[in-house]
């Protein structure tokens, strides 16, 4: 069996900081050292474009905005995550190339990338921020290569070209796995649904329109659901309690995050005052990221979200994965880093899928959080990833919505 070489080298833009990218570079000079001497064809070429905030960092003596320190934090994290799946792929003999660049433009206002830069590219990832994005997008689309994006954006930056596709799952498609998900275990039930509008106006309209549109047409299910709804908002849980029926199962669904803190504290607490009566949640997934959400009450109400990234730690393959970026980076990966390593490995399939057709290409290294099922947003346009499942707080952990067992008829109480 032949020796395989292989490489992975990365170009930094003329004013990269040298101190503040100096570790990622030495492991990828590493890998470059082992085959200068062989010119192997790429396989897989890429260029990122995260904001890096060169120009800023490089000076001494200014202290950075909270911002921009983060933002490059950020930027580095999914660096980290696209430099750990090039590095899986280049173990298994691939040659990779990776190339780095700022979004954010230079002291005199210009870019520090332009389009020879990506001409050959088979990837773009990034930018980072909306107004790079923007800008940029247009001229990415006419280089031929596909195009992703990191971070979440409005349906309108993906329309006009098939080649750019966003890798954060789409919130619509949770809102929809929730409502089908209530109408079928809750038919008979007493659904509140508690709208606090704002941010979360645009998916509170999507379940109203799952309900109405697609649910109800089955009449049984129509005539036998009690639903209502509770106009709440980011403070205040509304006429909530008011709703709540004693002698009936009561769902609750809420599709406020982290912003609306208060109505959900307010939620939580009515809750624990109703003791005698059956309540189950419906909610979004930050919920569980919020520190004043106790385990009693994800318990009792059989707390449900809808989730879309998520490791399995039980899972030989994931923990090899893991492996290799500690030995990378002598750290845990972020969950940025996850996300950029899931998209790298998703976009590889797809180029050899392209290059070499219908094939079986579980063989090669796969992501190990992130789904992805993708679907174009319109005609002709580009693409959002619509996986997501629901995950159920029970015994006092998270699980499979499908694997927690289905309730029991519920029982109405005795009046006293």
């Amino acid at each position: 069996m032949g020796v395989i070489h292989h490489r992975i080298s990365i170009a930094f833009s003329k004013r990269f900081s040298a101190i503040v990218f100096m570790a990622s570079f030495l492991v990828a000079f590493s890998l470059q050292g082992q085959s200068d001497t062989l010119q192997a064809p790429t396989d897989f070429r890429v260029v990122t474009i995260l904001p890096f905030f060169t120009d800023l960092f490089k000076e001494k003596g200014i202290s950075s905005a909270r911002r921009e320190s983060r933002m490059r934090e950020i930027a580095v994290e999914h660096m980290h995550g696209i430099q750990w799946a090039a590095e899986r792929l280049s173990n298994e003999g691939y040659h990779i190339e990776l190339l780095f660049f700022d979004e954010v433009a230079d002291i005199l206002g210009l870019n520090q990338w332009d389009v020879e830069d990506i001409y050959d590219a088979d990837v773009v990832f990034g930018p980072l921020q909306l107004s790079p994005i923007s800008i940029s997008r247009r001229t990415i689309e006419r280089t031929g290569a596909e195009h992703i994006l990191l971070t979440p954006v409005p349906d309108a930056f993906l329309r006009g070209s098939d080649a750019i596709r966003t890798v954060i799952s789409s919130q619509l498609y949770a809102v929809d796995v929730m409502a089908r998900d209530i109408a079928d275990k809750h038919s008979q039930d007493n659904v509140v649904f508690v709208m606090s509008g704002g941010n979360d106006l645009e998916l509170e309209e999507r379940f109203l329109d799952v309900f109405n549109r697609e649910l109800q047409t089955d009449t049984v299910y129509a005539d036998s659901l009690l639903f209502d709804t509770v106009y709440a908002s980011r403070n205040s849980i509304g006429s909530l309690p008011e709703k709540l029926d004693e002698y009936s199962r009561n769902v609750i669904v809420s599709l406020a995050g982290r912003a609306s803190r208060s109505m959900l504290s307010n939620l939580q607490l009515e809750v624990q005052i109703n003791a005698s009566t059956e309540i189950f949640v419906y909610t979004h997934q930050e919920l569980k990221d919020l520190g004043f959400i106790d385990a009693t009450f994800l318990e009792r109400t059989r707390a449900t979200m809808p989730v879309s990234e998520e490791m399995n730690w039980s899972d030989s393959a994931t923990i090899a994965a893991v492996q290799v970026y500690k030995g990378q980076f002598k750290d845990d990966p972020s969950k940025y880093s996850i996300r950029a390593h899931d998209a790298f490995l998703d976009a590889f399939v797809r180029k050899m899928e392209r290059d070499l057709g219908p094939m079986d290409f579980s063989v090669l290294p796969a992501p190990i959080s992130t789904a992805f099922d993708w679907v174009a947003v319109d005609q002709f346009s580009g693409y959002v990833n619509k996986h997501w499942k629901l995950k159920t707080f029970y015994k006092n952990q998270w699980c499979d919505s499908d694997s927690v067992p289905a309730l029991l008829e519920f029982v109405e109480p005795e009046l006293d």
